[in-house]
């Protein structure tokens, strides 16, 4: 072989190797390319301050401020029932009387009692009258004398007695009359007309007064301290109640119940076993909406407002370890925060610890993202839920 092919024919082999070297390597290039995904694009909003009005939100129960079980005082038939189940009543409206004959006789025999003990104590004066005189004159002996005083006053005390049986007769009469001890709804009456009541029975029927009402409900210890910090109120002091924090109620159904209330009790102990403490609030109820017995959500509201960081709801987020955020770094990675959170204002929630104004936490894009990674952050004026 010539010489001068065989450069040519090794030059060649040699191109042909550096050209696929080429393509390979321009090939390993697209596949880096290829690997290396762009930033994923989120929604974010800056956690921002603004007035709030704190609160907080705790399972209470609606009692009646008055609830009397109404029993028969005296013993008898039930003669009438003047009012039906679950009538609402006055103060002193007759609900129902039992016989009355029998007390009206025992009345009459009362006072026959009390005129007989009056003319015998008349008498016994007389004698007394009568034999003192003897007695300073020397006719009867003292024996005789102080025997006749001991009659007189004998005779003092039976008229006492007669008179208070006399008075007690009088009540038994009034106590035929079962009356309403204050306004209220009755419930259902256990008796017919007809059946035996009296004091070892049961009760008649049961009266709860409708307005106001109360809410009993318990708080922690840190929340107490909070809203007597907040309100700078001592609970102790009886001209400080009307500064305690207003309370709101949230009904079963879902609705917020249109009356504000008042803290009227706060208990003198804490329960060591909760660490909470008993208090009562009270509700006007003056569109008798709220029935004793009913469990409502209270909400404890400060009386002035204060500034607090706020985040959408829609960063929210919650694991095993409690709620966080993903925050976005300067440098534009993702991080993960956990926060301590407050109540609820609108569509957003009060950051307690945890976050700074003008942190940007992500709204919307979570499910793309993971801390540690980088993100095209895009400001959101309205984060999306």
């Amino acid at each position: 072989m010539p010489e001068n092919l065989f450069l040519r024919s090794g030059a060649f082999r040699f191109l042909r190797i550096m050209a696929a070297a080429a393509i390979l390597a321009g090939c390993q290039d697209d596949q880096r390319a290829e690997s290396t995904p762009e930033a994923p694009s989120v929604q974010v909003s800056a956690a921002r301050e603004q007035e709030v009005r704190r609160s907080a939100q705790f399972v209470g129960q609606i009692q009646a401020v008055d609830d009397a079980e109404l029993v028969a005082r005296v013993s008898g038939f039930l003669e009438t029932k003047d009012v039906k189940d679950g009538a609402v009543v006055k103060k002193d409206q007759i609900l129902f009387t039992i016989e009355k004959a029998p007390y009206q006789a025992a009345l009459l025999s009362a006072k026959a009692e009390v005129a007989k003990a009056e003319a015998d104590a008349a008498l016994k004066v007389a004698d007394l009258e009568r034999d003192e005189d003897l007695y300073q004159k020397g006719h009867v002996s003292k024996a005789k004398y102080e025997a006749t005083l001991a009659a007189k006053q004998q005779a003092d005390a039976a008229v006492e007695a007669s008179k208070a049986a006399l008075t007690q007769a009088e009540l038994n009469l009034g106590y035929t009359d079962i009356k309403a001890p204050f306004d209220g709804r009755i419930g259902k009456v256990v008796y017919s007309v007809g059946d035996v009541v009296g004091p070892s029975a049961e009760p008649v029927t049961r009266l709860i007064s409708q307005a106001p009402v109360y809410v009993s409900f318990s708080v922690s210890e840190r929340d107490l301290l909070n809203a007597i910090k907040t309100t700078g109120t001592d609970p102790d002091d009886p001209s400080a109640k009307d500064r305690l924090p207003n309370l709101r109620l949230l009904l079963p159904n879902g609705e917020t119940f249109d009356e504000s209330g008042r803290i009227v009790f706060i208990d003198n102990v804490v329960d060591p076993n909760t660490g909470t403490i008993s208090v009562r609030g009270q509700f006007e109820n003056d569109s008798k909406i709220l029935v004793p017995g009913t469990f409502v959500t209270v909400t404890i509201e400060a009386p002035v407002t204060t500034e607090a960081v706020v985040v959408p709801q829609a960063a929210i987020q919650r694991d095993q370890k409690g709620p966080f955020v993903l925050a976005i770094t300067d440098q534009e990675m993702v991080e993960q925060r956990y926060v301590e959170l407050g109540e609820q204002v609108g569509g957003d929630f009060v950051v307690k610890e945890g976050l700074q104004e003008g942190t940007r936490v992500i709204v919307q894009g979570l499910q793309k993202v993971r801390p540690g990674v980088p993100v095209n952050a895009v400001l959101s004026d309205q984060p999306a839920g």
